[in-house]
């Protein structure tokens, strides 16, 4: 069983994807720092990484959603999950 981590504990583990993010796709992540608004980090980065073609683990895909799941912005849950299950489904076309 996977656990939550917290916000927190989720910008630390997706950190190390910020530099094969492309610059327009960093400038969001920059912002949601500079807003301190970690949930919206999270979810730019799911988006980007996306877009970008940066591949998110299963793992970290789990953890994000365990997290997600336990308690998360009630604004951003379906959108966040969303991200998740699209990252999930490139992730078994591979």
């Amino acid at each position: 069983m996977v656990e939550a981590v917290g916000i927190r504990g989720l910008t630390t583990l997706y950190a190390p994807f910020y530099d094969a993010l492309s610059k327009g796709s960093r400038i969001f992540i920059d912002s949601d720092r500079m807003a301190v608004d970690p949930a919206m980090e999270i979810d730019d980065f799911l988006q980007f990484s996306l877009l970008d073609g940066v591949e998110i683990s299963d793992e970290l895909l789990d953890i994000t959603e365990a997290s997600v799941r336990g308690g998360w912005d009630p604004e951003l849950t379906e959108r966040t999950l969303g991200w998740i299950a699209k990252h999930r489904q490139r992730n078994q076309a591979a």
